[in-house]
């Protein structure tokens, strides 16, 4: 009984086939953290109380199945163990009512947002010169700007973000960075791409994106790779008292649209159509009379959709009129700050 799995669905993973691990191990994204095929599970492990055990080899969360329902769906212990059909202290049983009721667990499904963490001081010292420097590469490289121009992200946005390039792949000790090591993994991968900080009011650069230049359709790695150590949680920029929120997947999309409407709107970047809000989001996206979800035009992005209706009951799909994303209706030529008025206009 794969019932760990089923949840994770439940929640909007993917879980896909990896190894026999332990009679079979699963991966998807981490449902706390976001990525790529971080998050494992191994349905068939047993554990104390219960059968199944999942762990992200990133943020770290990690425990049996009635944790996961603890941690992902916001149950008590109990309710944990009843939504499982299971006894503490005994064999692991599954009621054979389990079953029929996971359709109506998806409508039941209780969002849990998780912590953000912030990121050490060393990281943090890291972490600015890095941006700094990349800034610095980027200032010098026509074809970089030309091309975040072209995504509505003009020489004037790029220096007030201090968007970055790193031209080539770097590898940096985990250590110099304050961090410790995982396994066989010292380093810090920096690979050649944009660099996409996010910086605090005080000037701290606490997350760091790097969207990969060699990235292809298919690749075993991601297009927007987290730097190991950044701050956990979304990219929330722009004024918290803006009475209108809006939701993009991609970092880009969410700077060219702060650049453009960052007067009434605050922008949150999810950077995975999966990825769960952070107590800091949640708590944004309820206090928001006007929370737009401008989702991408593919399955993932309705997903995407479908995830944020779910959780806060006034959140409105408004996808691009051109284009997959808000990057392709600006390359199409849409006034992306007449669009979001009109739709604000017309709330």
């Amino acid at each position: 009984m794969d019932l760990i799995i089923e949840l994770a669905r439940v929640i909007g993973l993917d879980p896909k086939w990896a190894a026999s691990t332990a009679g079979g191990e699963y991966k998807s994204a981490c449902p706390a953290c976001g990525g790529d095929d971080r998050f494992y599970i191994q349905p068939y492990k047993q554990q104390k109380n219960c059968v199944g055990y999942y762990c992200c080899r990133v943020c770290k969360k990690s425990g049996d199945a009635i944790q996961f329902c603890i941690d992902f769906f916001g149950d008590s212990v109990q309710s944990a163990c009843d939504r499982l059909g299971v006894t503490l202290q005994e064999k692991p049983r599954y009621s054979t009512q389990v079953l029929p009721l996971l359709k109506a667990l998806k409508k039941q499904a209780v969002h849990k947002p998780f912590e953000v963490i912030a990121p050490s001081t060393e990281w943090i010292k890291k972490a600015g010169a890095f941006v700094n420097w990349s800034h610095d590469q980027l200032l010098h490289n026509p074809g970089a700007i030309k091309y975040l121009t072209q995504r509505g992200i003009p020489l004037e946005a790029i220096k007030l973000y201090k968007i970055g390039l790193c031209p080539r792949t770097l590898h940096r000790q985990r250590t110099g960075w304050g961090l410790q090591d995982q396994g066989d993994s010292k380093y810090i991968w920096l690979p050649e791409g944009i660099v996409i900080p996010v910086i605090n009011p005080n000037g701290d650069v606490i997350r760091l994106k790097i969207r990969r230049k060699d990235y292809r359709d298919g690749d075993e790695f991601p297009k927007y790779v987290a730097v190991s150590g950044s701050a956990n949680g979304l990219n929330i920029i722009g004024d918290k008292s803006c009475d209108t929120a809006i939701v993009v997947e991609s970092e880009l999309d969410a700077y060219a649209l702060h650049y453009a409407v960052g007067d009434f709107a605050i922008i949150i970047a999810v950077g995975s159509n999966i990825k769960n809000p952070d107590n800091m989001t949640d708590y944004l996206a309820k206090q928001k009379s006007k929370l737009l979800i401008c989702y991408d035009n593919d399955d993932a992005g309705r997903k995407m959709l479908d995830k944020w209706a779910g959780l806060y009951s006034h959140a409105r799909g408004y996808p691009t009129p051109v284009g997959k994303d808000i990057g392709e209706a600006i390359q199409g030529n849409v006034n992306i700050r007449e669009w979001l008025l009109n739709a604000c206009t017309c709330w």
